[in-house]
């Protein structure tokens, strides 16, 4: 159903929207650097609780995208339109929840996983935390609104909020940063206007979208209707809490070998971030995808797709890649470390560089599938238990018990990749995945 033409209509505002997405995420990182090491690991220490606790509403809007992109492959538009709805009012509950339960409970957190930290790094911690809690229902709204245009092929939209809300992101930040001297809390300031903007945009392409009808849906929430959603979306969330929980751990390890570390770390992964742009799109576009063809019931089409999707995601990975590889010296210096954090950052660039195009489209793009199609209990059963015994307890070992410092948290982090990866695709061979797609003749989607 979908042709390569089409799969490239998807994917090219996808790949954008990511692409400028974290390009402004980097120019954040650089423009708050530049106030010292501990601006940069501050940050970095947030990025990474916020990970963690916007999983509690960001599952619900994974849901929503894969349920929605059944209904539509199925034919039912007012049981997309439905969805769509009361996913809006329960993401933004959450999300407004989980923001007041990250201040209230905030500084608590940075102390209790960053007590090892220096004094200034947990003060500017404590100030981004604020502003993000802030933020929380603006990026819940983004988000779900993200999503239901995503479920409907509108890649478009989602990449012209992008666009704006990043422009206004840089733009803010860099005034009340540089302009008006609020350093951490001027990059804070930067990101609420940033989610208020972004959010509005989507809601007025929302709004005119042609078969997603909102204005006429039911806002009330229905567990009939909202099952499906959470079928989909708590193994998922559960799935990202343990991941990004993992991942904080790990930063809590980082943080224990000394700020130069966290700052290398922080770096680092930036600029991983940017080498990943094309696989993220890739797992946009996935999502929305596999689940029509899920929802359309065409087993057939859809292993195909999942193949073709992971070979895509890998040809461009290692493009990128070797695109990469001579100037990412010159690159990491745009961040103006010190030369040991500098060292420390082209080590594990090296590193990432030879081992994502091999090994992160198989531990990544197959999952998103995975789930589009319902097989959601399986992906998350592998990726929690490949999390905490490689990525948590081999980087922790390695770090005790080695002198690879930093090194080896990133050592064990590739190793996850592997463990990842090897079982998703005997899923994907084996096609038992399929059973969770019974093949549907009328226009309606199981649930």
């Amino acid at each position: 159903m979908f042709s390569k033409k089409e799969l490239m209509r998807l994917f090219f505002p996808a790949f954008v929207e990511q692409f400028l997405s974290t390009a402004i995420g980097v120019v954040n990182t650089m423009m708050v650097s530049g106030l010292g090491a501990f601006a940069v690991s501050a940050v970095g220490i947030v990025d990474s609780i916020n990970f963690v606790a916007m999983n509690l509403f960001l599952s619900v809007a994974t849901g929503a995208t894969v349920v929605i992109a059944q209904h539509l492959g199925a034919g039912n538009q007012e049981k997309a339109s439905n969805t769509a709805a009361q996913s809006i009012v329960s993401v933004f509950l959450l999300s407004a929840l989980t923001g007041l339960g990250l201040f209230v409970f905030g500084q608590q957190i940075i102390g209790f996983m960053f007590g090892g930290a220096e004094p200034v790094v947990k003060s500017a911690a404590w100030t981004y935390l604020v502003c993000s809690a802030i933020s929380y229902p603006l990026l819940g709204l983004f988000n779900v609104f993200t999503g239901v245009l995503r479920a409907n092929n509108n890649f478009i939209a989602s990449m012209t909020s992008i666009v704006i809300s990043n422009l206004v992101n840089l733009g803010v930040g860099a005034i009340c940063i540089f302009k008006l001297d609020l350093g951490v809390l001027g990059a804070g300031l930067g990101l609420i206007s940033a989610r208020l903007v972004g959010a509005v945009v989507l809601l007025f392409h929302l709004l005119g979208s042609p078969k997603i009808h909102i204005r006429s849906a039911s806002f009330k929430v229905s567990f009939k209707i909202m099952k499906p959603v959470l079928y989909i979306g708590v193994p998922a969330g559960l799935d990202s809490l343990v991941f990004n929980g993992g991942k904080l751990l790990v930063q809590a390890i980082v943080a224990s070998l000394g700020t130069a570390s966290l700052a290398a770390n922080s770096i680092a992964g930036s600029l991983n971030s940017i080498i990943n742009i094309p696989g993220g799109a890739v797992s946009i576009v996935a999502v929305s995808i596999i689940g029509y063809y899920a929802g359309a019931g065409d087993k057939q089409e859809l292993k195909k797709m999942i193949n073709r999707l992971t070979l895509y995601a890998m040809i461009l990975l290692g493009g990128v890649s070797l695109l990469f590889l001579p100037f990412s010296s010159h690159i990491l210096k745009l961040y103006q470390p010190a030369d040991d954090v500098l060292t420390m950052a082209l080590h594990i660039t090296y590193l990432t560089l030879a081992c994502i195009p091999i090994f992160w489209p198989a531990a990544f793009i197959i999952p998103a599938c995975l789930r589009s199609t319902g097989d959601v209990v399986y992906v998350t059963v592998v990726s929690i238990l490949s999390m905490w015994l490689v990525r948590v307890l081999l980087g922790y070992l390695l770090v005790k018990y080695t002198r690879l410092g930093i090194m080896g948290i990133w050592i064990a982090w590739c190793f996850d990749w592997v463990t990842r990866g090897v079982p998703f695709y005997a899923r994907v061979l084996s096609r038992k995945y399929e059973k969770y797609i019974p093949a549907r003749t009328d226009q309606t989607v199981t649930e």
